[in-house]
Order: structure tokens, then sequence, then C-alpha cells
């Protein structure tokens, strides 16, 4: 698993940076499940609404 990743999508504002916080050294596992989450569904191009199905993320 890669510890980052980046790409550009125009929809959510152009060049991102995600971050595998589960990578990060000394993380409190507490920490990490009290991370805000926020769900895209990039599958349909739809950046700013959740995917109707989101159990297996």
């Amino acid at each position: 698993m890669a510890a980052f990743g980046d790409g550009y999508v125009e929809q959510i504002g152009g060049a991102f940076v995600s971050i595998n916080l589960a990578c990060l050294d000394d993380v409190d596992p507490a920490d990490l499940v009290q991370a805000p989450i926020k769900y895209m569904d990039g599958r349909h191009d739809n950046w700013f609404n959740e995917p109707a199905e989101k159990r297996h993320l």
C-alpha cells in the first residue's frame, strides 16, 4: 500500500494529495478512528456526493 497519492481532478479543484494515515509513525489508533472521512463518488464522476454504497470502504 502506498503512503500517499496525488492526481488532478478538475471537479474537486484540480491538483490533490491524499495521505494514508495508517502509514504515519506513532499515530495512536484512537486518533485514526476519530479522523474525519469524506467519501466521494469518483467512480461516477459525482465528486460532491457520497457513493450510494460505501460499506466496503
